[in-house]
């Protein structure tokens, strides 16, 4: 049997060079993204293991509250301050061999007067390590910083900026612009760059001054070798207001810290392989049930002549597993090969990927072999059964590929279970409760068991106007899908799913830009908007809101700064606001109380909820706790994803935190300013690194810019999937063709054209297409409303369908229908008439 299968493999080539591709380009998109992952955690965690490996324990300050998505860093809290002389006490303990101040802030390197550095990764001042071991950076040129204007930057920001030893930048920092001279470059380990970090090293004399830290942020310790670790760590543990970190439970946290922000990707990214993988399974099981139904008068004598049954199924098996084995193995190697081609992809978003080569793990490839082989076999093995199971006498019969009359049973079925989606949609949205949303899912198996259903009735109803519209050749293109709805409907299932998913995400990306550029665009007032370089970070100067205030044609200028506090246990943003100014800048919508009642010390609270008012709110900063009563509650915070919920009077929270550099500034121009008044504050704030200028309507606009970047390589893999899909399209509408060469035959004897052929193939397609699409955005709009509704929260207060986008993605998949049964259709119209009729195939 293994002979004939590979025979049968060989003789078919044709047929199997579509499936093969779309199993390998399935493979290849599961290989790559478990490759990215793997590499990003693998990496990661060596580089900090490396770096740190000599650091025995860490004392910090004592955790305030739980980590909730301040500033910056969604997975960081916000620690209590370290008395000025820690690292002192710290050496003194019996038994510690080393202890090192580690002072870390905020810092971002200016080339030229340009900031450098967007995206994801942060960028992080820290203090020159003197001691070598308890140093997780290392010299790869030039000296070590030793007086207040000597930096060291590591090597990832010196390739990007050209900027080598002697040279001569700025450094901004939460005290402002510091000029400096670099006179090293250094490397994290023996990587470039910390994980996701963009680091300058700062002498000590300059790192307290510059980053505005009185005590250090936490002190690295080594132990003496052969003392009592837990001794010691006991010992440490008693100093007052510290916690003390063992150093491998420090580096596991740093570790899982470095790759956390990027767990969403690895979401996407499963999420997308998963989804070529089903179209890949579709394709697999269209090829395979009309391959085996051509080859049923062959099985039918085989059978006759004495093979069993497991012999007629193991031949389909291992045909199954000669086309799964090759397309998986070229799958593998593309994938692999294409890793730094996804890498790329994702970078173009402004996502900051971790560095370093690519690790590749037997997991991942044994992960992506068992995928590929197995749901080739999986999926021919329904046909290959069915053919096995076919008495001899039966099977010998000349007969269609497959039933023309579809079960009702299943139709049943699929209504019954498409009842209880719609039932578990309904309930989700009355209950507001995800629990129902699994129910919802069952709209998936409801349309497959339906799909020969559908694809009948819409053939029956558009029969009129297909004829109406196209003659002959319309009743005909109808009449096909009528005779064949099983294999229509299984063909028209991976076009739906990509369909499904291009729709799916267009309504929440829409919804959650809508949602935030509507807070925007009703709340904001003033004429201009400066804001930060790096959007999860504060990077305006200070100064510059005074300095923009001093222009002849600016009516008023007020800014925002942001700082991470404490309130109820969890980590939150609070925002400084000038409580007099910033409401003829943005309307916060105030529902109670008023806001002028933050410069006595209050705090506004951003929610819908009046009776808040009069209550009084504990926030624990680093320093400080400001105990303050709620004086007014707003409904509109300023927008973005790091929008303060709490706001008080800027100068109090400046006396609580320190110097905050400012995260955006509202201007309003005189009444009848010339567009050159714009132009010089522009021209102001172009010279500012950290700043960046906008308009009112540029700033809206862009408000949900971050979610538009990340769509395009949304964009890009649905491409990909959708291609996949789209060689399923053209393989079974290949093999359909074949089945009904006899049919094509006799249309071509009687008179038809081969134009008229190759139009009727076109609009039988288009047609399968045009409901496919339908359905896919139908089903994607429900499920996306419904669980936006359940789940979308304040980020998504309503659905948007993007109507626009919809009437395209509904084009461009009957475009694709239409396109991929163009090479079948013009190969068939090619074949001599004699041939097609004798069934020579």
């Amino acid at each position: 049997m293994v002979r004939s299968a590979a025979r049968n493999v060989l003789a078919s080539r044709g047929r199997f060079v579509l499936t093969a591709t779309a199993i390998m380009l399935s493979v290849a998109f599961l290989v790559a993204t478990l490759v990215l992952s793997d590499s990003m955690r693998g990496r990661a965690a060596s580089d900090i293991a490396e770096a740190m490996a000599g650091t025995d324990a860490v004392v910090q300050g004592v955790a305030l509250g739980e980590p909730g998505g301040g500033p910056g860093d969604p997975a960081r809290s916000v620690r209590q301050s370290l008395d000025p002389d820690i690292t002192e006490r710290v050496a003194e303990v019996d038994g510690v061999d080393a202890a090192a101040s580690q002072w870390v802030g905020f810092a971002k390197l200016v080339v030229d007067g340009s900031s450098v550095g967007t995206g994801t990764a942060s960028d992080i001042g820290r203090n020159w390590v003197a001691d070598p071991a308890l140093n997780p950076f290392q010299l790869a040129s030039g000296q070590a910083p030793t007086e207040a204007g000597e930096i060291v930057i590591d090597r990832s920001l010196a390739d990007d900026t050209g900027v080598a030893p002697g040279d001569t930048v700025q450094v901004l920092t939460a005290t402002g612009m510091h000029d400096a001279t670099v006179t090293g470059v250094a490397t994290f380990a023996q990587t470039d760059a910390a994980p996701l970090q963009r680091t300058v090293l700062l002498p000590d004399p300059a790192a307290s001054a510059w980053l505005d830290t009185a005590a250090p942020t936490e002190v690295l310790v080594g132990i003496a070798e052969g003392a009592d670790r837990t001794e010691v760590l006991r010992r440490l543990s008693a100093l007052s207001d510290a916690e003390v970190v063992h150093g491998p439970d420090y580096i596991q946290t740093m570790q899982t810290d470095a790759t956390s922000p990027l767990e969403f990707l690895n979401v996407f990214l499963l999420a997308f392989s998963v989804v070529a993988v089903l179209i890949g399974v579709t394709i697999i099981f269209n090829t395979f049930t009309l391959t085996v139904a051509r080859r049923q008068r062959e099985s039918g004598l085989l059978r006759a002549i004495g093979a069993e049954r497991r012999q007629v199924l193991g031949g389909v098996v291992i045909e199954s597993v000669f086309v799964g084995t090759i397309a998986t193995l070229l799958g593998v190697v593309l994938g692999v090969a294409g890793v730094g081609a996804l890498r790329w992809v994702v970078g173009l978003t402004g996502v900051s990927l971790l560095t370093g080569p690519s690790i590749v793990s037997t997991t991942s490839l044994a992960i992506a072999a068992t995928v590929g082989v197995g749901a080739t076999i999986l999926s021919a093995w329904i046909p290959a059964r069915r053919a096995a199971a076919t008495a001899p006498i039966e099977a010998l019969r000349e007969s269609a590929a497959e039933p023309r009359v579809v079960s009702r049973a299943r139709t049943a079925s699929g209504l019954v279970l498409a009842t209880a989606a719609i039932a578990g949609g309904a309930l989700a949205v009355w209950t507001s409760s995800p629990m129902w949303l699994g129910l919802a899912a069952a709209i998936i198996p409801a349309l497959v068991l339906c799909g020969p259903a559908i694809v009948t009735a819409t053939a029956r109803w558009s029969a009129p106007v297909a004829r109406r519209a196209a003659g002959v050749s319309g009743s005909i293109a109808t009449g096909n899908l009528a005779a064949s709805p099983r294999r229509s409907a299984s063909t028209a299932l991976a076009l739906m799913l990509g369909t499904a998913m291009v729709t799916i995400f267009a309504i929440f990306a829409s919804s959650l830009t809508s949602g935030i550029g509507s807070d925007v665009r009703e709340g904001l007032k003033s004429d201009l908007v400066v804001t930060s370089a790096t959007p999860d970070f504060a990077t305006i100067d200070p100064t510059l809101a005074d300095r923009i205030a001093q222009q002849p044609d600016v009516d008023a200028v007020t800014s925002l700064s942001i700082a991470e506090g404490i309130v109820a246990g969890r980590a939150e943003a609070i925002g400084g606001i000038d409580p007099t100014a910033l409401p003829a800048m943005v309307d916060l919508n105030p529902i109670a109380g008023d806001l002028t009642d933050l410069s006595t010390g209050g705090v506004a609270v951003v929610g819908d909820d009046p009776t808040l008012l009069g209550g009084t709110l504990d926030i624990e900063f680093e320093r400080t706790t400001l105990e303050a009563p709620i004086v007014a509650v707003v409904e509109r915070s300023t927008g973005g994803f790091e929008a303060p919920l709490y706001f008080v009077d800027a100068a109090t929270l400046d006396a609580s935190v320190g110097h905050l550099l400012d995260a955006l500034v509202f201007v309003n121009l005189n009444d009848g300013a010339a567009a050159a008044a714009e132009e010089d504050v522009r021209a102001l704030v172009e010279a500012t690194p950290g700043s960046f200028f906008e308009t009112r309507d540029e700033h809206v606009a862009n408000s949900g810019s971050e979610i538009a970047a990340f769509g395009n390589f949304i964009d890009g893999m649905l491409i990909l999937a959708s291609f996949i899909a789209v060689l399923g399209v053209a393989n079974t509408t290949a093999l359909a063709i074949k089945e009904r060469s006899g049919e094509i035959g006799l249309l071509r004897a009687v008179g038809a054209t081969r134009r008229a052929l190759r139009r009727i193939v076109r609009l039988e397609m288009a047609l399968l297409s045009f409901v496919t699409a339908s359905i896919g955005i139908a089903v994607a709009a429900g499920l996306g409303w419904v669980m936006i509704d359940v789940a979308g929260g304040t980020e998504i207060p309503s659905v948007v369908l993007p109507w626009p986008r919809l009437a395209v993605t509904l084009i461009v998949a009957v475009a694709a229908g239409v396109v991929a049964a163009a090479w079948p259709a013009f190969r068939v119209s090619r074949k001599p008439v004699l041939e097609l009729v004798s069934g020579d195939r």
